[in-house]
């Protein structure tokens, strides 16, 4: 029956998924619950859905985000360093910078050096190491930050809007455990 869902314990699940694709779509739960089954009783399914649902989940604020910075002509990376820049207590360098955005320092040069070009940032040798620069915001950088980040705090307002400020709470609160877990993972721990 088209629209009926069947429930089949001894037939995985995935196949029960390929049956009925083109007239009813599997949540993503039950999608991967069924992955995991195929790997045995042992495996918790939301191990596997939560980088799932974190990965849809940063995908589609990239996809927000860029409607709210293109008219400005600034990529999320650029926004990023300009938000961390605007807060610090000044300069930084380029590794330090790379660790409050999370990513890495070779990544970090291209979106400085863009930065630096529209005039936002600075750029200039580290007077404690010579061997390294350090980046601050400069003032047209700090003033267009201070502009720009009223609207930016609103458009943030009406896009969390749909979730409760209590669970908005407890989200933030659980994804900070989750980053204390990954940033404490031992590297090298991957088993097969």
């Amino acid at each position: 029956m088209i629209g009926t869902r069947v429930e089949m314990s001894a037939e995985p699940l995935i196949n029960v998924a390929r049956d009925f694709m083109s007239t009813e779509k599997l949540t993503m739960a039950e999608q991967v619950a069924a992955k995991t089954r195929e790997a045995g009783p042992d495996h918790d399914p939301s191990s596997l859905a939560l980088p799932l649902a974190l990965y849809r989940a940063v995908t589609a604020f990239g996809r927000v985000a860029v409607d709210e910075l293109t008219p400005v002509d600034l990529s999320m990376s650029q926004f990023n360093v300009l938000t961390v820049l605007k807060r610090a207590d000044g300069p930084m360098t380029m590794g330090a910078l790379a660790d409050s955005i999370s990513v890495r320092q070779a990544s970090l040069t291209s979106v400085v050096d863009t930065l630096t070009k529209a005039g936002f940032v600075t750029r200039k040798v580290n007077p404690r190491d010579r061997r390294s620069v350090v980046v601050a915001i400069s003032k047209k950088g700090d003033q267009f930050m201070t502009e720009f980040l009223p609207g930016h705090y609103d458009f943030l307002q009406r896009l969390f809007a749909g979730i409760n400020p209590r669970h908005r709470q407890q989200l933030l609160a659980r994804l900070n455990e989750l980053i204390d877990c990954l940033e404490n993972y031992p590297s090298g721990q991957r088993t097969s």
